[in-house]
Parts: C-alpha cells; sequence; structure tokens
C-alpha cells in the first residue's frame, strides 16, 4: 500500500491528483512470489544421429510446449519470450510442435521429435534465453526416405490418364531444395491430369501414428493422396496451394492408414496435378519425402 499513501498525501495538496488515484490499484509494490523470470525461445533446431537412417534434417518447428519441473506452462508460437514463476535450479522440457496438415492454426506436438530437456536457473525478472535441439525419436521406423540426390529412384511408379505427364529426377541443385536433386512432376498444356505414385510401404497396424514429410515448390495446385497395396481404393489427404519457395509440410495419415489397413498391409502414397488453364506448364518439385511411424 505503500505507493497509494504517497498518493493520498499528495492529494491533500494538489486536487487534481485524485483522478491519478483512481487508476492506482490498490497495492502497485508486486510481491516478490509474483515476480517472474522470462524463457526466450527463438527457433528450436533438429540434429541428426545419422543421416543415412533419418534423412534431412529440415523443419518447419513453430511451436514450443514448454514445461518447467514438470508443470505445463504453455503451447507457444515461436518465437516466444514466456513469464514463469519460478526460480532457482529448475528442470526445463520443451516439446517441438508443428502446424499438422499445413494448417497454420494447428499445433502439433510432434510424436517422431524427442524431447530437449536440462537443468538451468532461472533468476526473478531475467530472460534466460534456451536453445533447444531435438532429435528424431530412438526406434523410429522411416520405410521411405527419398531425397532425390541420385537418377535412379526405383521406389516411384507413374501412371497417366487422359494425357500425358512426366517426371524426372532432376539433379540441379539450384532447382532442389538441399542436396544435388529434387523430383520434378510435369504437366504439360491441355494434358488432362497425371498420378505419380511411390512403390508399396509396408505399414504395420497399431502403430501410435504415421506421417509424412516433405519439402515441396510448385507453381499450380496439386494432391496428396493414399492408396491400399493392391486394390484401387483410395483417400486423398491434402490439397497444396501454390509456392513460389520450398515449404516444409507434416502430413498425419495416422486415420488413413487405420482405415485402409483393412484392405492391406501397404499403402502407395500418390501425387495428382489436374489441368488449370490459368498455368502455361504446370510444374511441382517435391524433396526429401519420407513416411514415418
Amino acid at each position: 500500500m505503500r505507493c497509494r499513501t504517497v498518493f493520498l498525501k499528495l492529494a491533500t495538496f494538489f486536487p487534481s491528483v485524485w483522478i491519478l488515484l483512481a487508476l492506482v490499484p490498490s497495492s502497485c509494490d508486486t510481491s516478490e512470489a509474483e515476480r517472474p523470470a522470462f524463457v526466450r525461445i527463438d527457433t528450436i533446431a533438429v540434429d541428426s544421429t545419422s543421416f543415412d537412417s533419418t534423412g534431412s534434417v529440415s523443419h518447419a518447428i513453430r511451436f514450443a510446449w514448454l514445461y518447467v519441473d514438470d508443470n505445463l506452462i504453455g503451447v507457444h508460437e515461436l518465437p516466444a519470450v514466456v513469464p514463469v514463476l519460478a526460480e532457482g535450479n529448475q528442470q526445463i522440457t520443451v516439446f517441438a510442435g508443428v502446424s499438422e496438415n499445413g494448417i497454420g492454426t494447428q499445433a502439433s506436438r510432434y510424436p517422431f521429435y524427442a524431447f530437449w530437456q536440462q537443468n538451468l536457473t532461472l533468476v526473478k525478472e531475467d530472460t534466460l534465453v534456451l536453445q533447444p535441439r531435438v532429435r528424431y525419436q530412438k526406434g523410429l521406423k522411416i520405410p521411405l526416405n527419398l531425397t532425390f540426390d541420385n537418377a535412379q529412384v526405383p521406389e516411384i511408379s507413374l501412371a497417366v490418364v487422359d494425357g500425358t505427364g512426366f517426371y524426372n529426377i532432376d539433379l540441379n541443385p539450384q532447382e532442389a531444395f538441399e542436396g544435388s536433386g529434387s523430383l520434378e512432376l510435369y504437366l504439360p498444356p491441355g494434358a488432362s491430369h497425371m498420378v505419380l505414385e511411390t512403390s508399396s510401404i509396408p505399414v504395420p497396424t497399431g502403430q501410435a501414428g504415421y506421417f509424412i514429410e516433405l519439402n515441396y515448390r510448385n507453381n499450380c495446385d496439386f494432391l496428396i493422396g493414399l492408396r491400399a497395396g493392391g486394390t484401387n481404393q483410395t483417400t486423398s489427404l491434402i490439397g497444396i496451394r501454390p509456392r513460389q519457395v520450398y515449404n516444409k509440410i507434416y502430413v498425419n495419415i495416422t486415420q488413413p492408414v487405420d482405415q485402409l489397413s483393412g484392405l492391406s498391409e501397404s499403402v502407395h502414397i500418390y501425387f495428382r496435378i489436374d489441368q488449370d488453364t490459368s498455368v502455361q506448364d504446370q510444374i511441382v518439385r517435391i524433396d526429401n519425402l519420407k513416411v514415418l511411424y
């Protein structure tokens, strides 16, 4: 109450101070216990224990789940500065989150990134800057992991219906997201549509989740879907809008895989381009295609 008492004394001599007094809270002394420390997270990086097994460490981590001594402090879009009502040595844990299926507001704690954890000291009114680095989970299965850095990719097959389309492993680093090559899908003017499909990918049932990861750049809409192995049963997953620069996307295929598992123990990923007369040459580029479970 100390600062309010000062205002009361001033108001005795200066009536206009009563106006200010009305704006002063009952106590303007913040108690020691309510003074927070701050935690700052700008970005979260991804490391790889083995590039051969995990592939590219490119990512689009946008969110952080922050825990202090196992207490959730919140889910925060990065970069973020978070007040924490704690001090001294604390166990700080960060989980990485992504925009599931490319939906910016759909924050999802990515199940295939291990959490980052350290014991650090929080000081009231000071800012602790974190630089978390996460890795892919141990025991993770990646049955499809294509970087398109070689001309021969036996996991890809092409089917064209009602027109002519082409695909090419373009070994031009300037056109790739990273590395020496990328997958190019091309639908020429007048062609109806094209479908590019991967070979059969085994997906055992009962897994916690299944995801597709890829980097892409495109001047036209395209569709990502699944086909049950050995059948004509397909399901569309997501439509992708044009991007002038490469984007990273995480596609959750858990529900469709579970639905298709009754038909087959494997699936094929397909990419479909339909004719868009407003685009002269329709091109989709894909890099770092993965399936994870």
